[in-house]
């Protein structure tokens, strides 16, 4: 045993701390648990801007609160209603724990995994159920979210352009009083705030592309296509 002044007071030399244990019990009151700042001591792995999550069937995207070790989830799978959920991210070595609270379908996780390079693989255990997961880090900027749902402005046309999942493929359609309605498939390219957008298949056969700036929860740009073209704005949703 070693000692620390106290004889009464020990330290057990083969004790170690188990990454796996959650050190510090959930409190749904207290208030750092969703404002707690960055913890220098989890400098040992970059926790980067974004992870990208496998769960069974389901796809999640944890956008990480600034430089902190706190998380906002959010995950979907075909024909179920998408979930959301706080995070909170403890590291030892290479070794992560997280804690899933506030889950908008009421069962609260606790997840392990290693961090080898950007790739993250572990197991969880929920209220109810659990299993394998795994997550890509995303490291570099982060790019602004592109929802769900642009609800588009092209002069006398209006669209919705709806998301595939998490891809970055839209199915768009776009409706002027007297005109017949014109579908198409989008595809965005990011870098950064700005956007490049591909429409192709257009059922008018007039395929185009767009560039534009998202800020905030809005974006706006020009576009040019086989024929015609101009402005475009868009209010983004989900």
């Amino acid at each position: 045993m070693y000692y620390f002044g106290d004889p009464n007071y020990y330290v057990n030399p083969y004790y170690h701390v188990n990454p796996y244990q959650p050190t510090e019990m959930y409190d749904p009151y207290a208030q750092h648990y969703f404002d707690e700042p960055f913890d220098y001591s989890m400098r040992q792995v970059d926790l980067g801007t974004r992870w990208e999550v496998e769960e069974g069937g389901w796809r999640g995207v944890w956008t990480r609160r600034g430089n902190s070790n706190v998380f906002d989830g959010r995950w979907t799978r075909q024909g179920a209603t998408p979930i959301t959920a706080v995070l909170r991210m403890t590291v030892q070595d290479n070794f992560v724990c997280i804690s899933r609270r506030n889950s908008s379908d009421g069962n609260n996780c606790q997840y392990v995994g290693r961090v080898v390079g950007n790739r993250v693989t572990g197991t969880n255990v929920c209220d109810r159920g659990g299993g394998s997961w795994s997550a890509t880090i995303q490291r570099g900027p982060q790019a602004p979210d592109l929802g769900r749902r642009w609800e588009v402005q092209e002069g006398a046309w209006r669209a919705v352009w709806t998301r595939r999942g998490n891809s970055n493929n839209f199915d768009g359609r776009w409706t002027r009083q007297g005109a017949t309605p014109i579908t198409a498939v989008l595809t965005m390219e990011q870098d950064g705030n700005n956007v490049r957008i591909r429409r192709r298949n257009s059922s008018d056969g007039n395929n185009c592309q767009y560039t534009g700036r998202i800020q905030g929860r809005n974006a706006s740009g020009s576009f040019t296509c086989d024929q015609g073209g101009g402005q475009w704005t868009a209010n983004i949703r989900g």
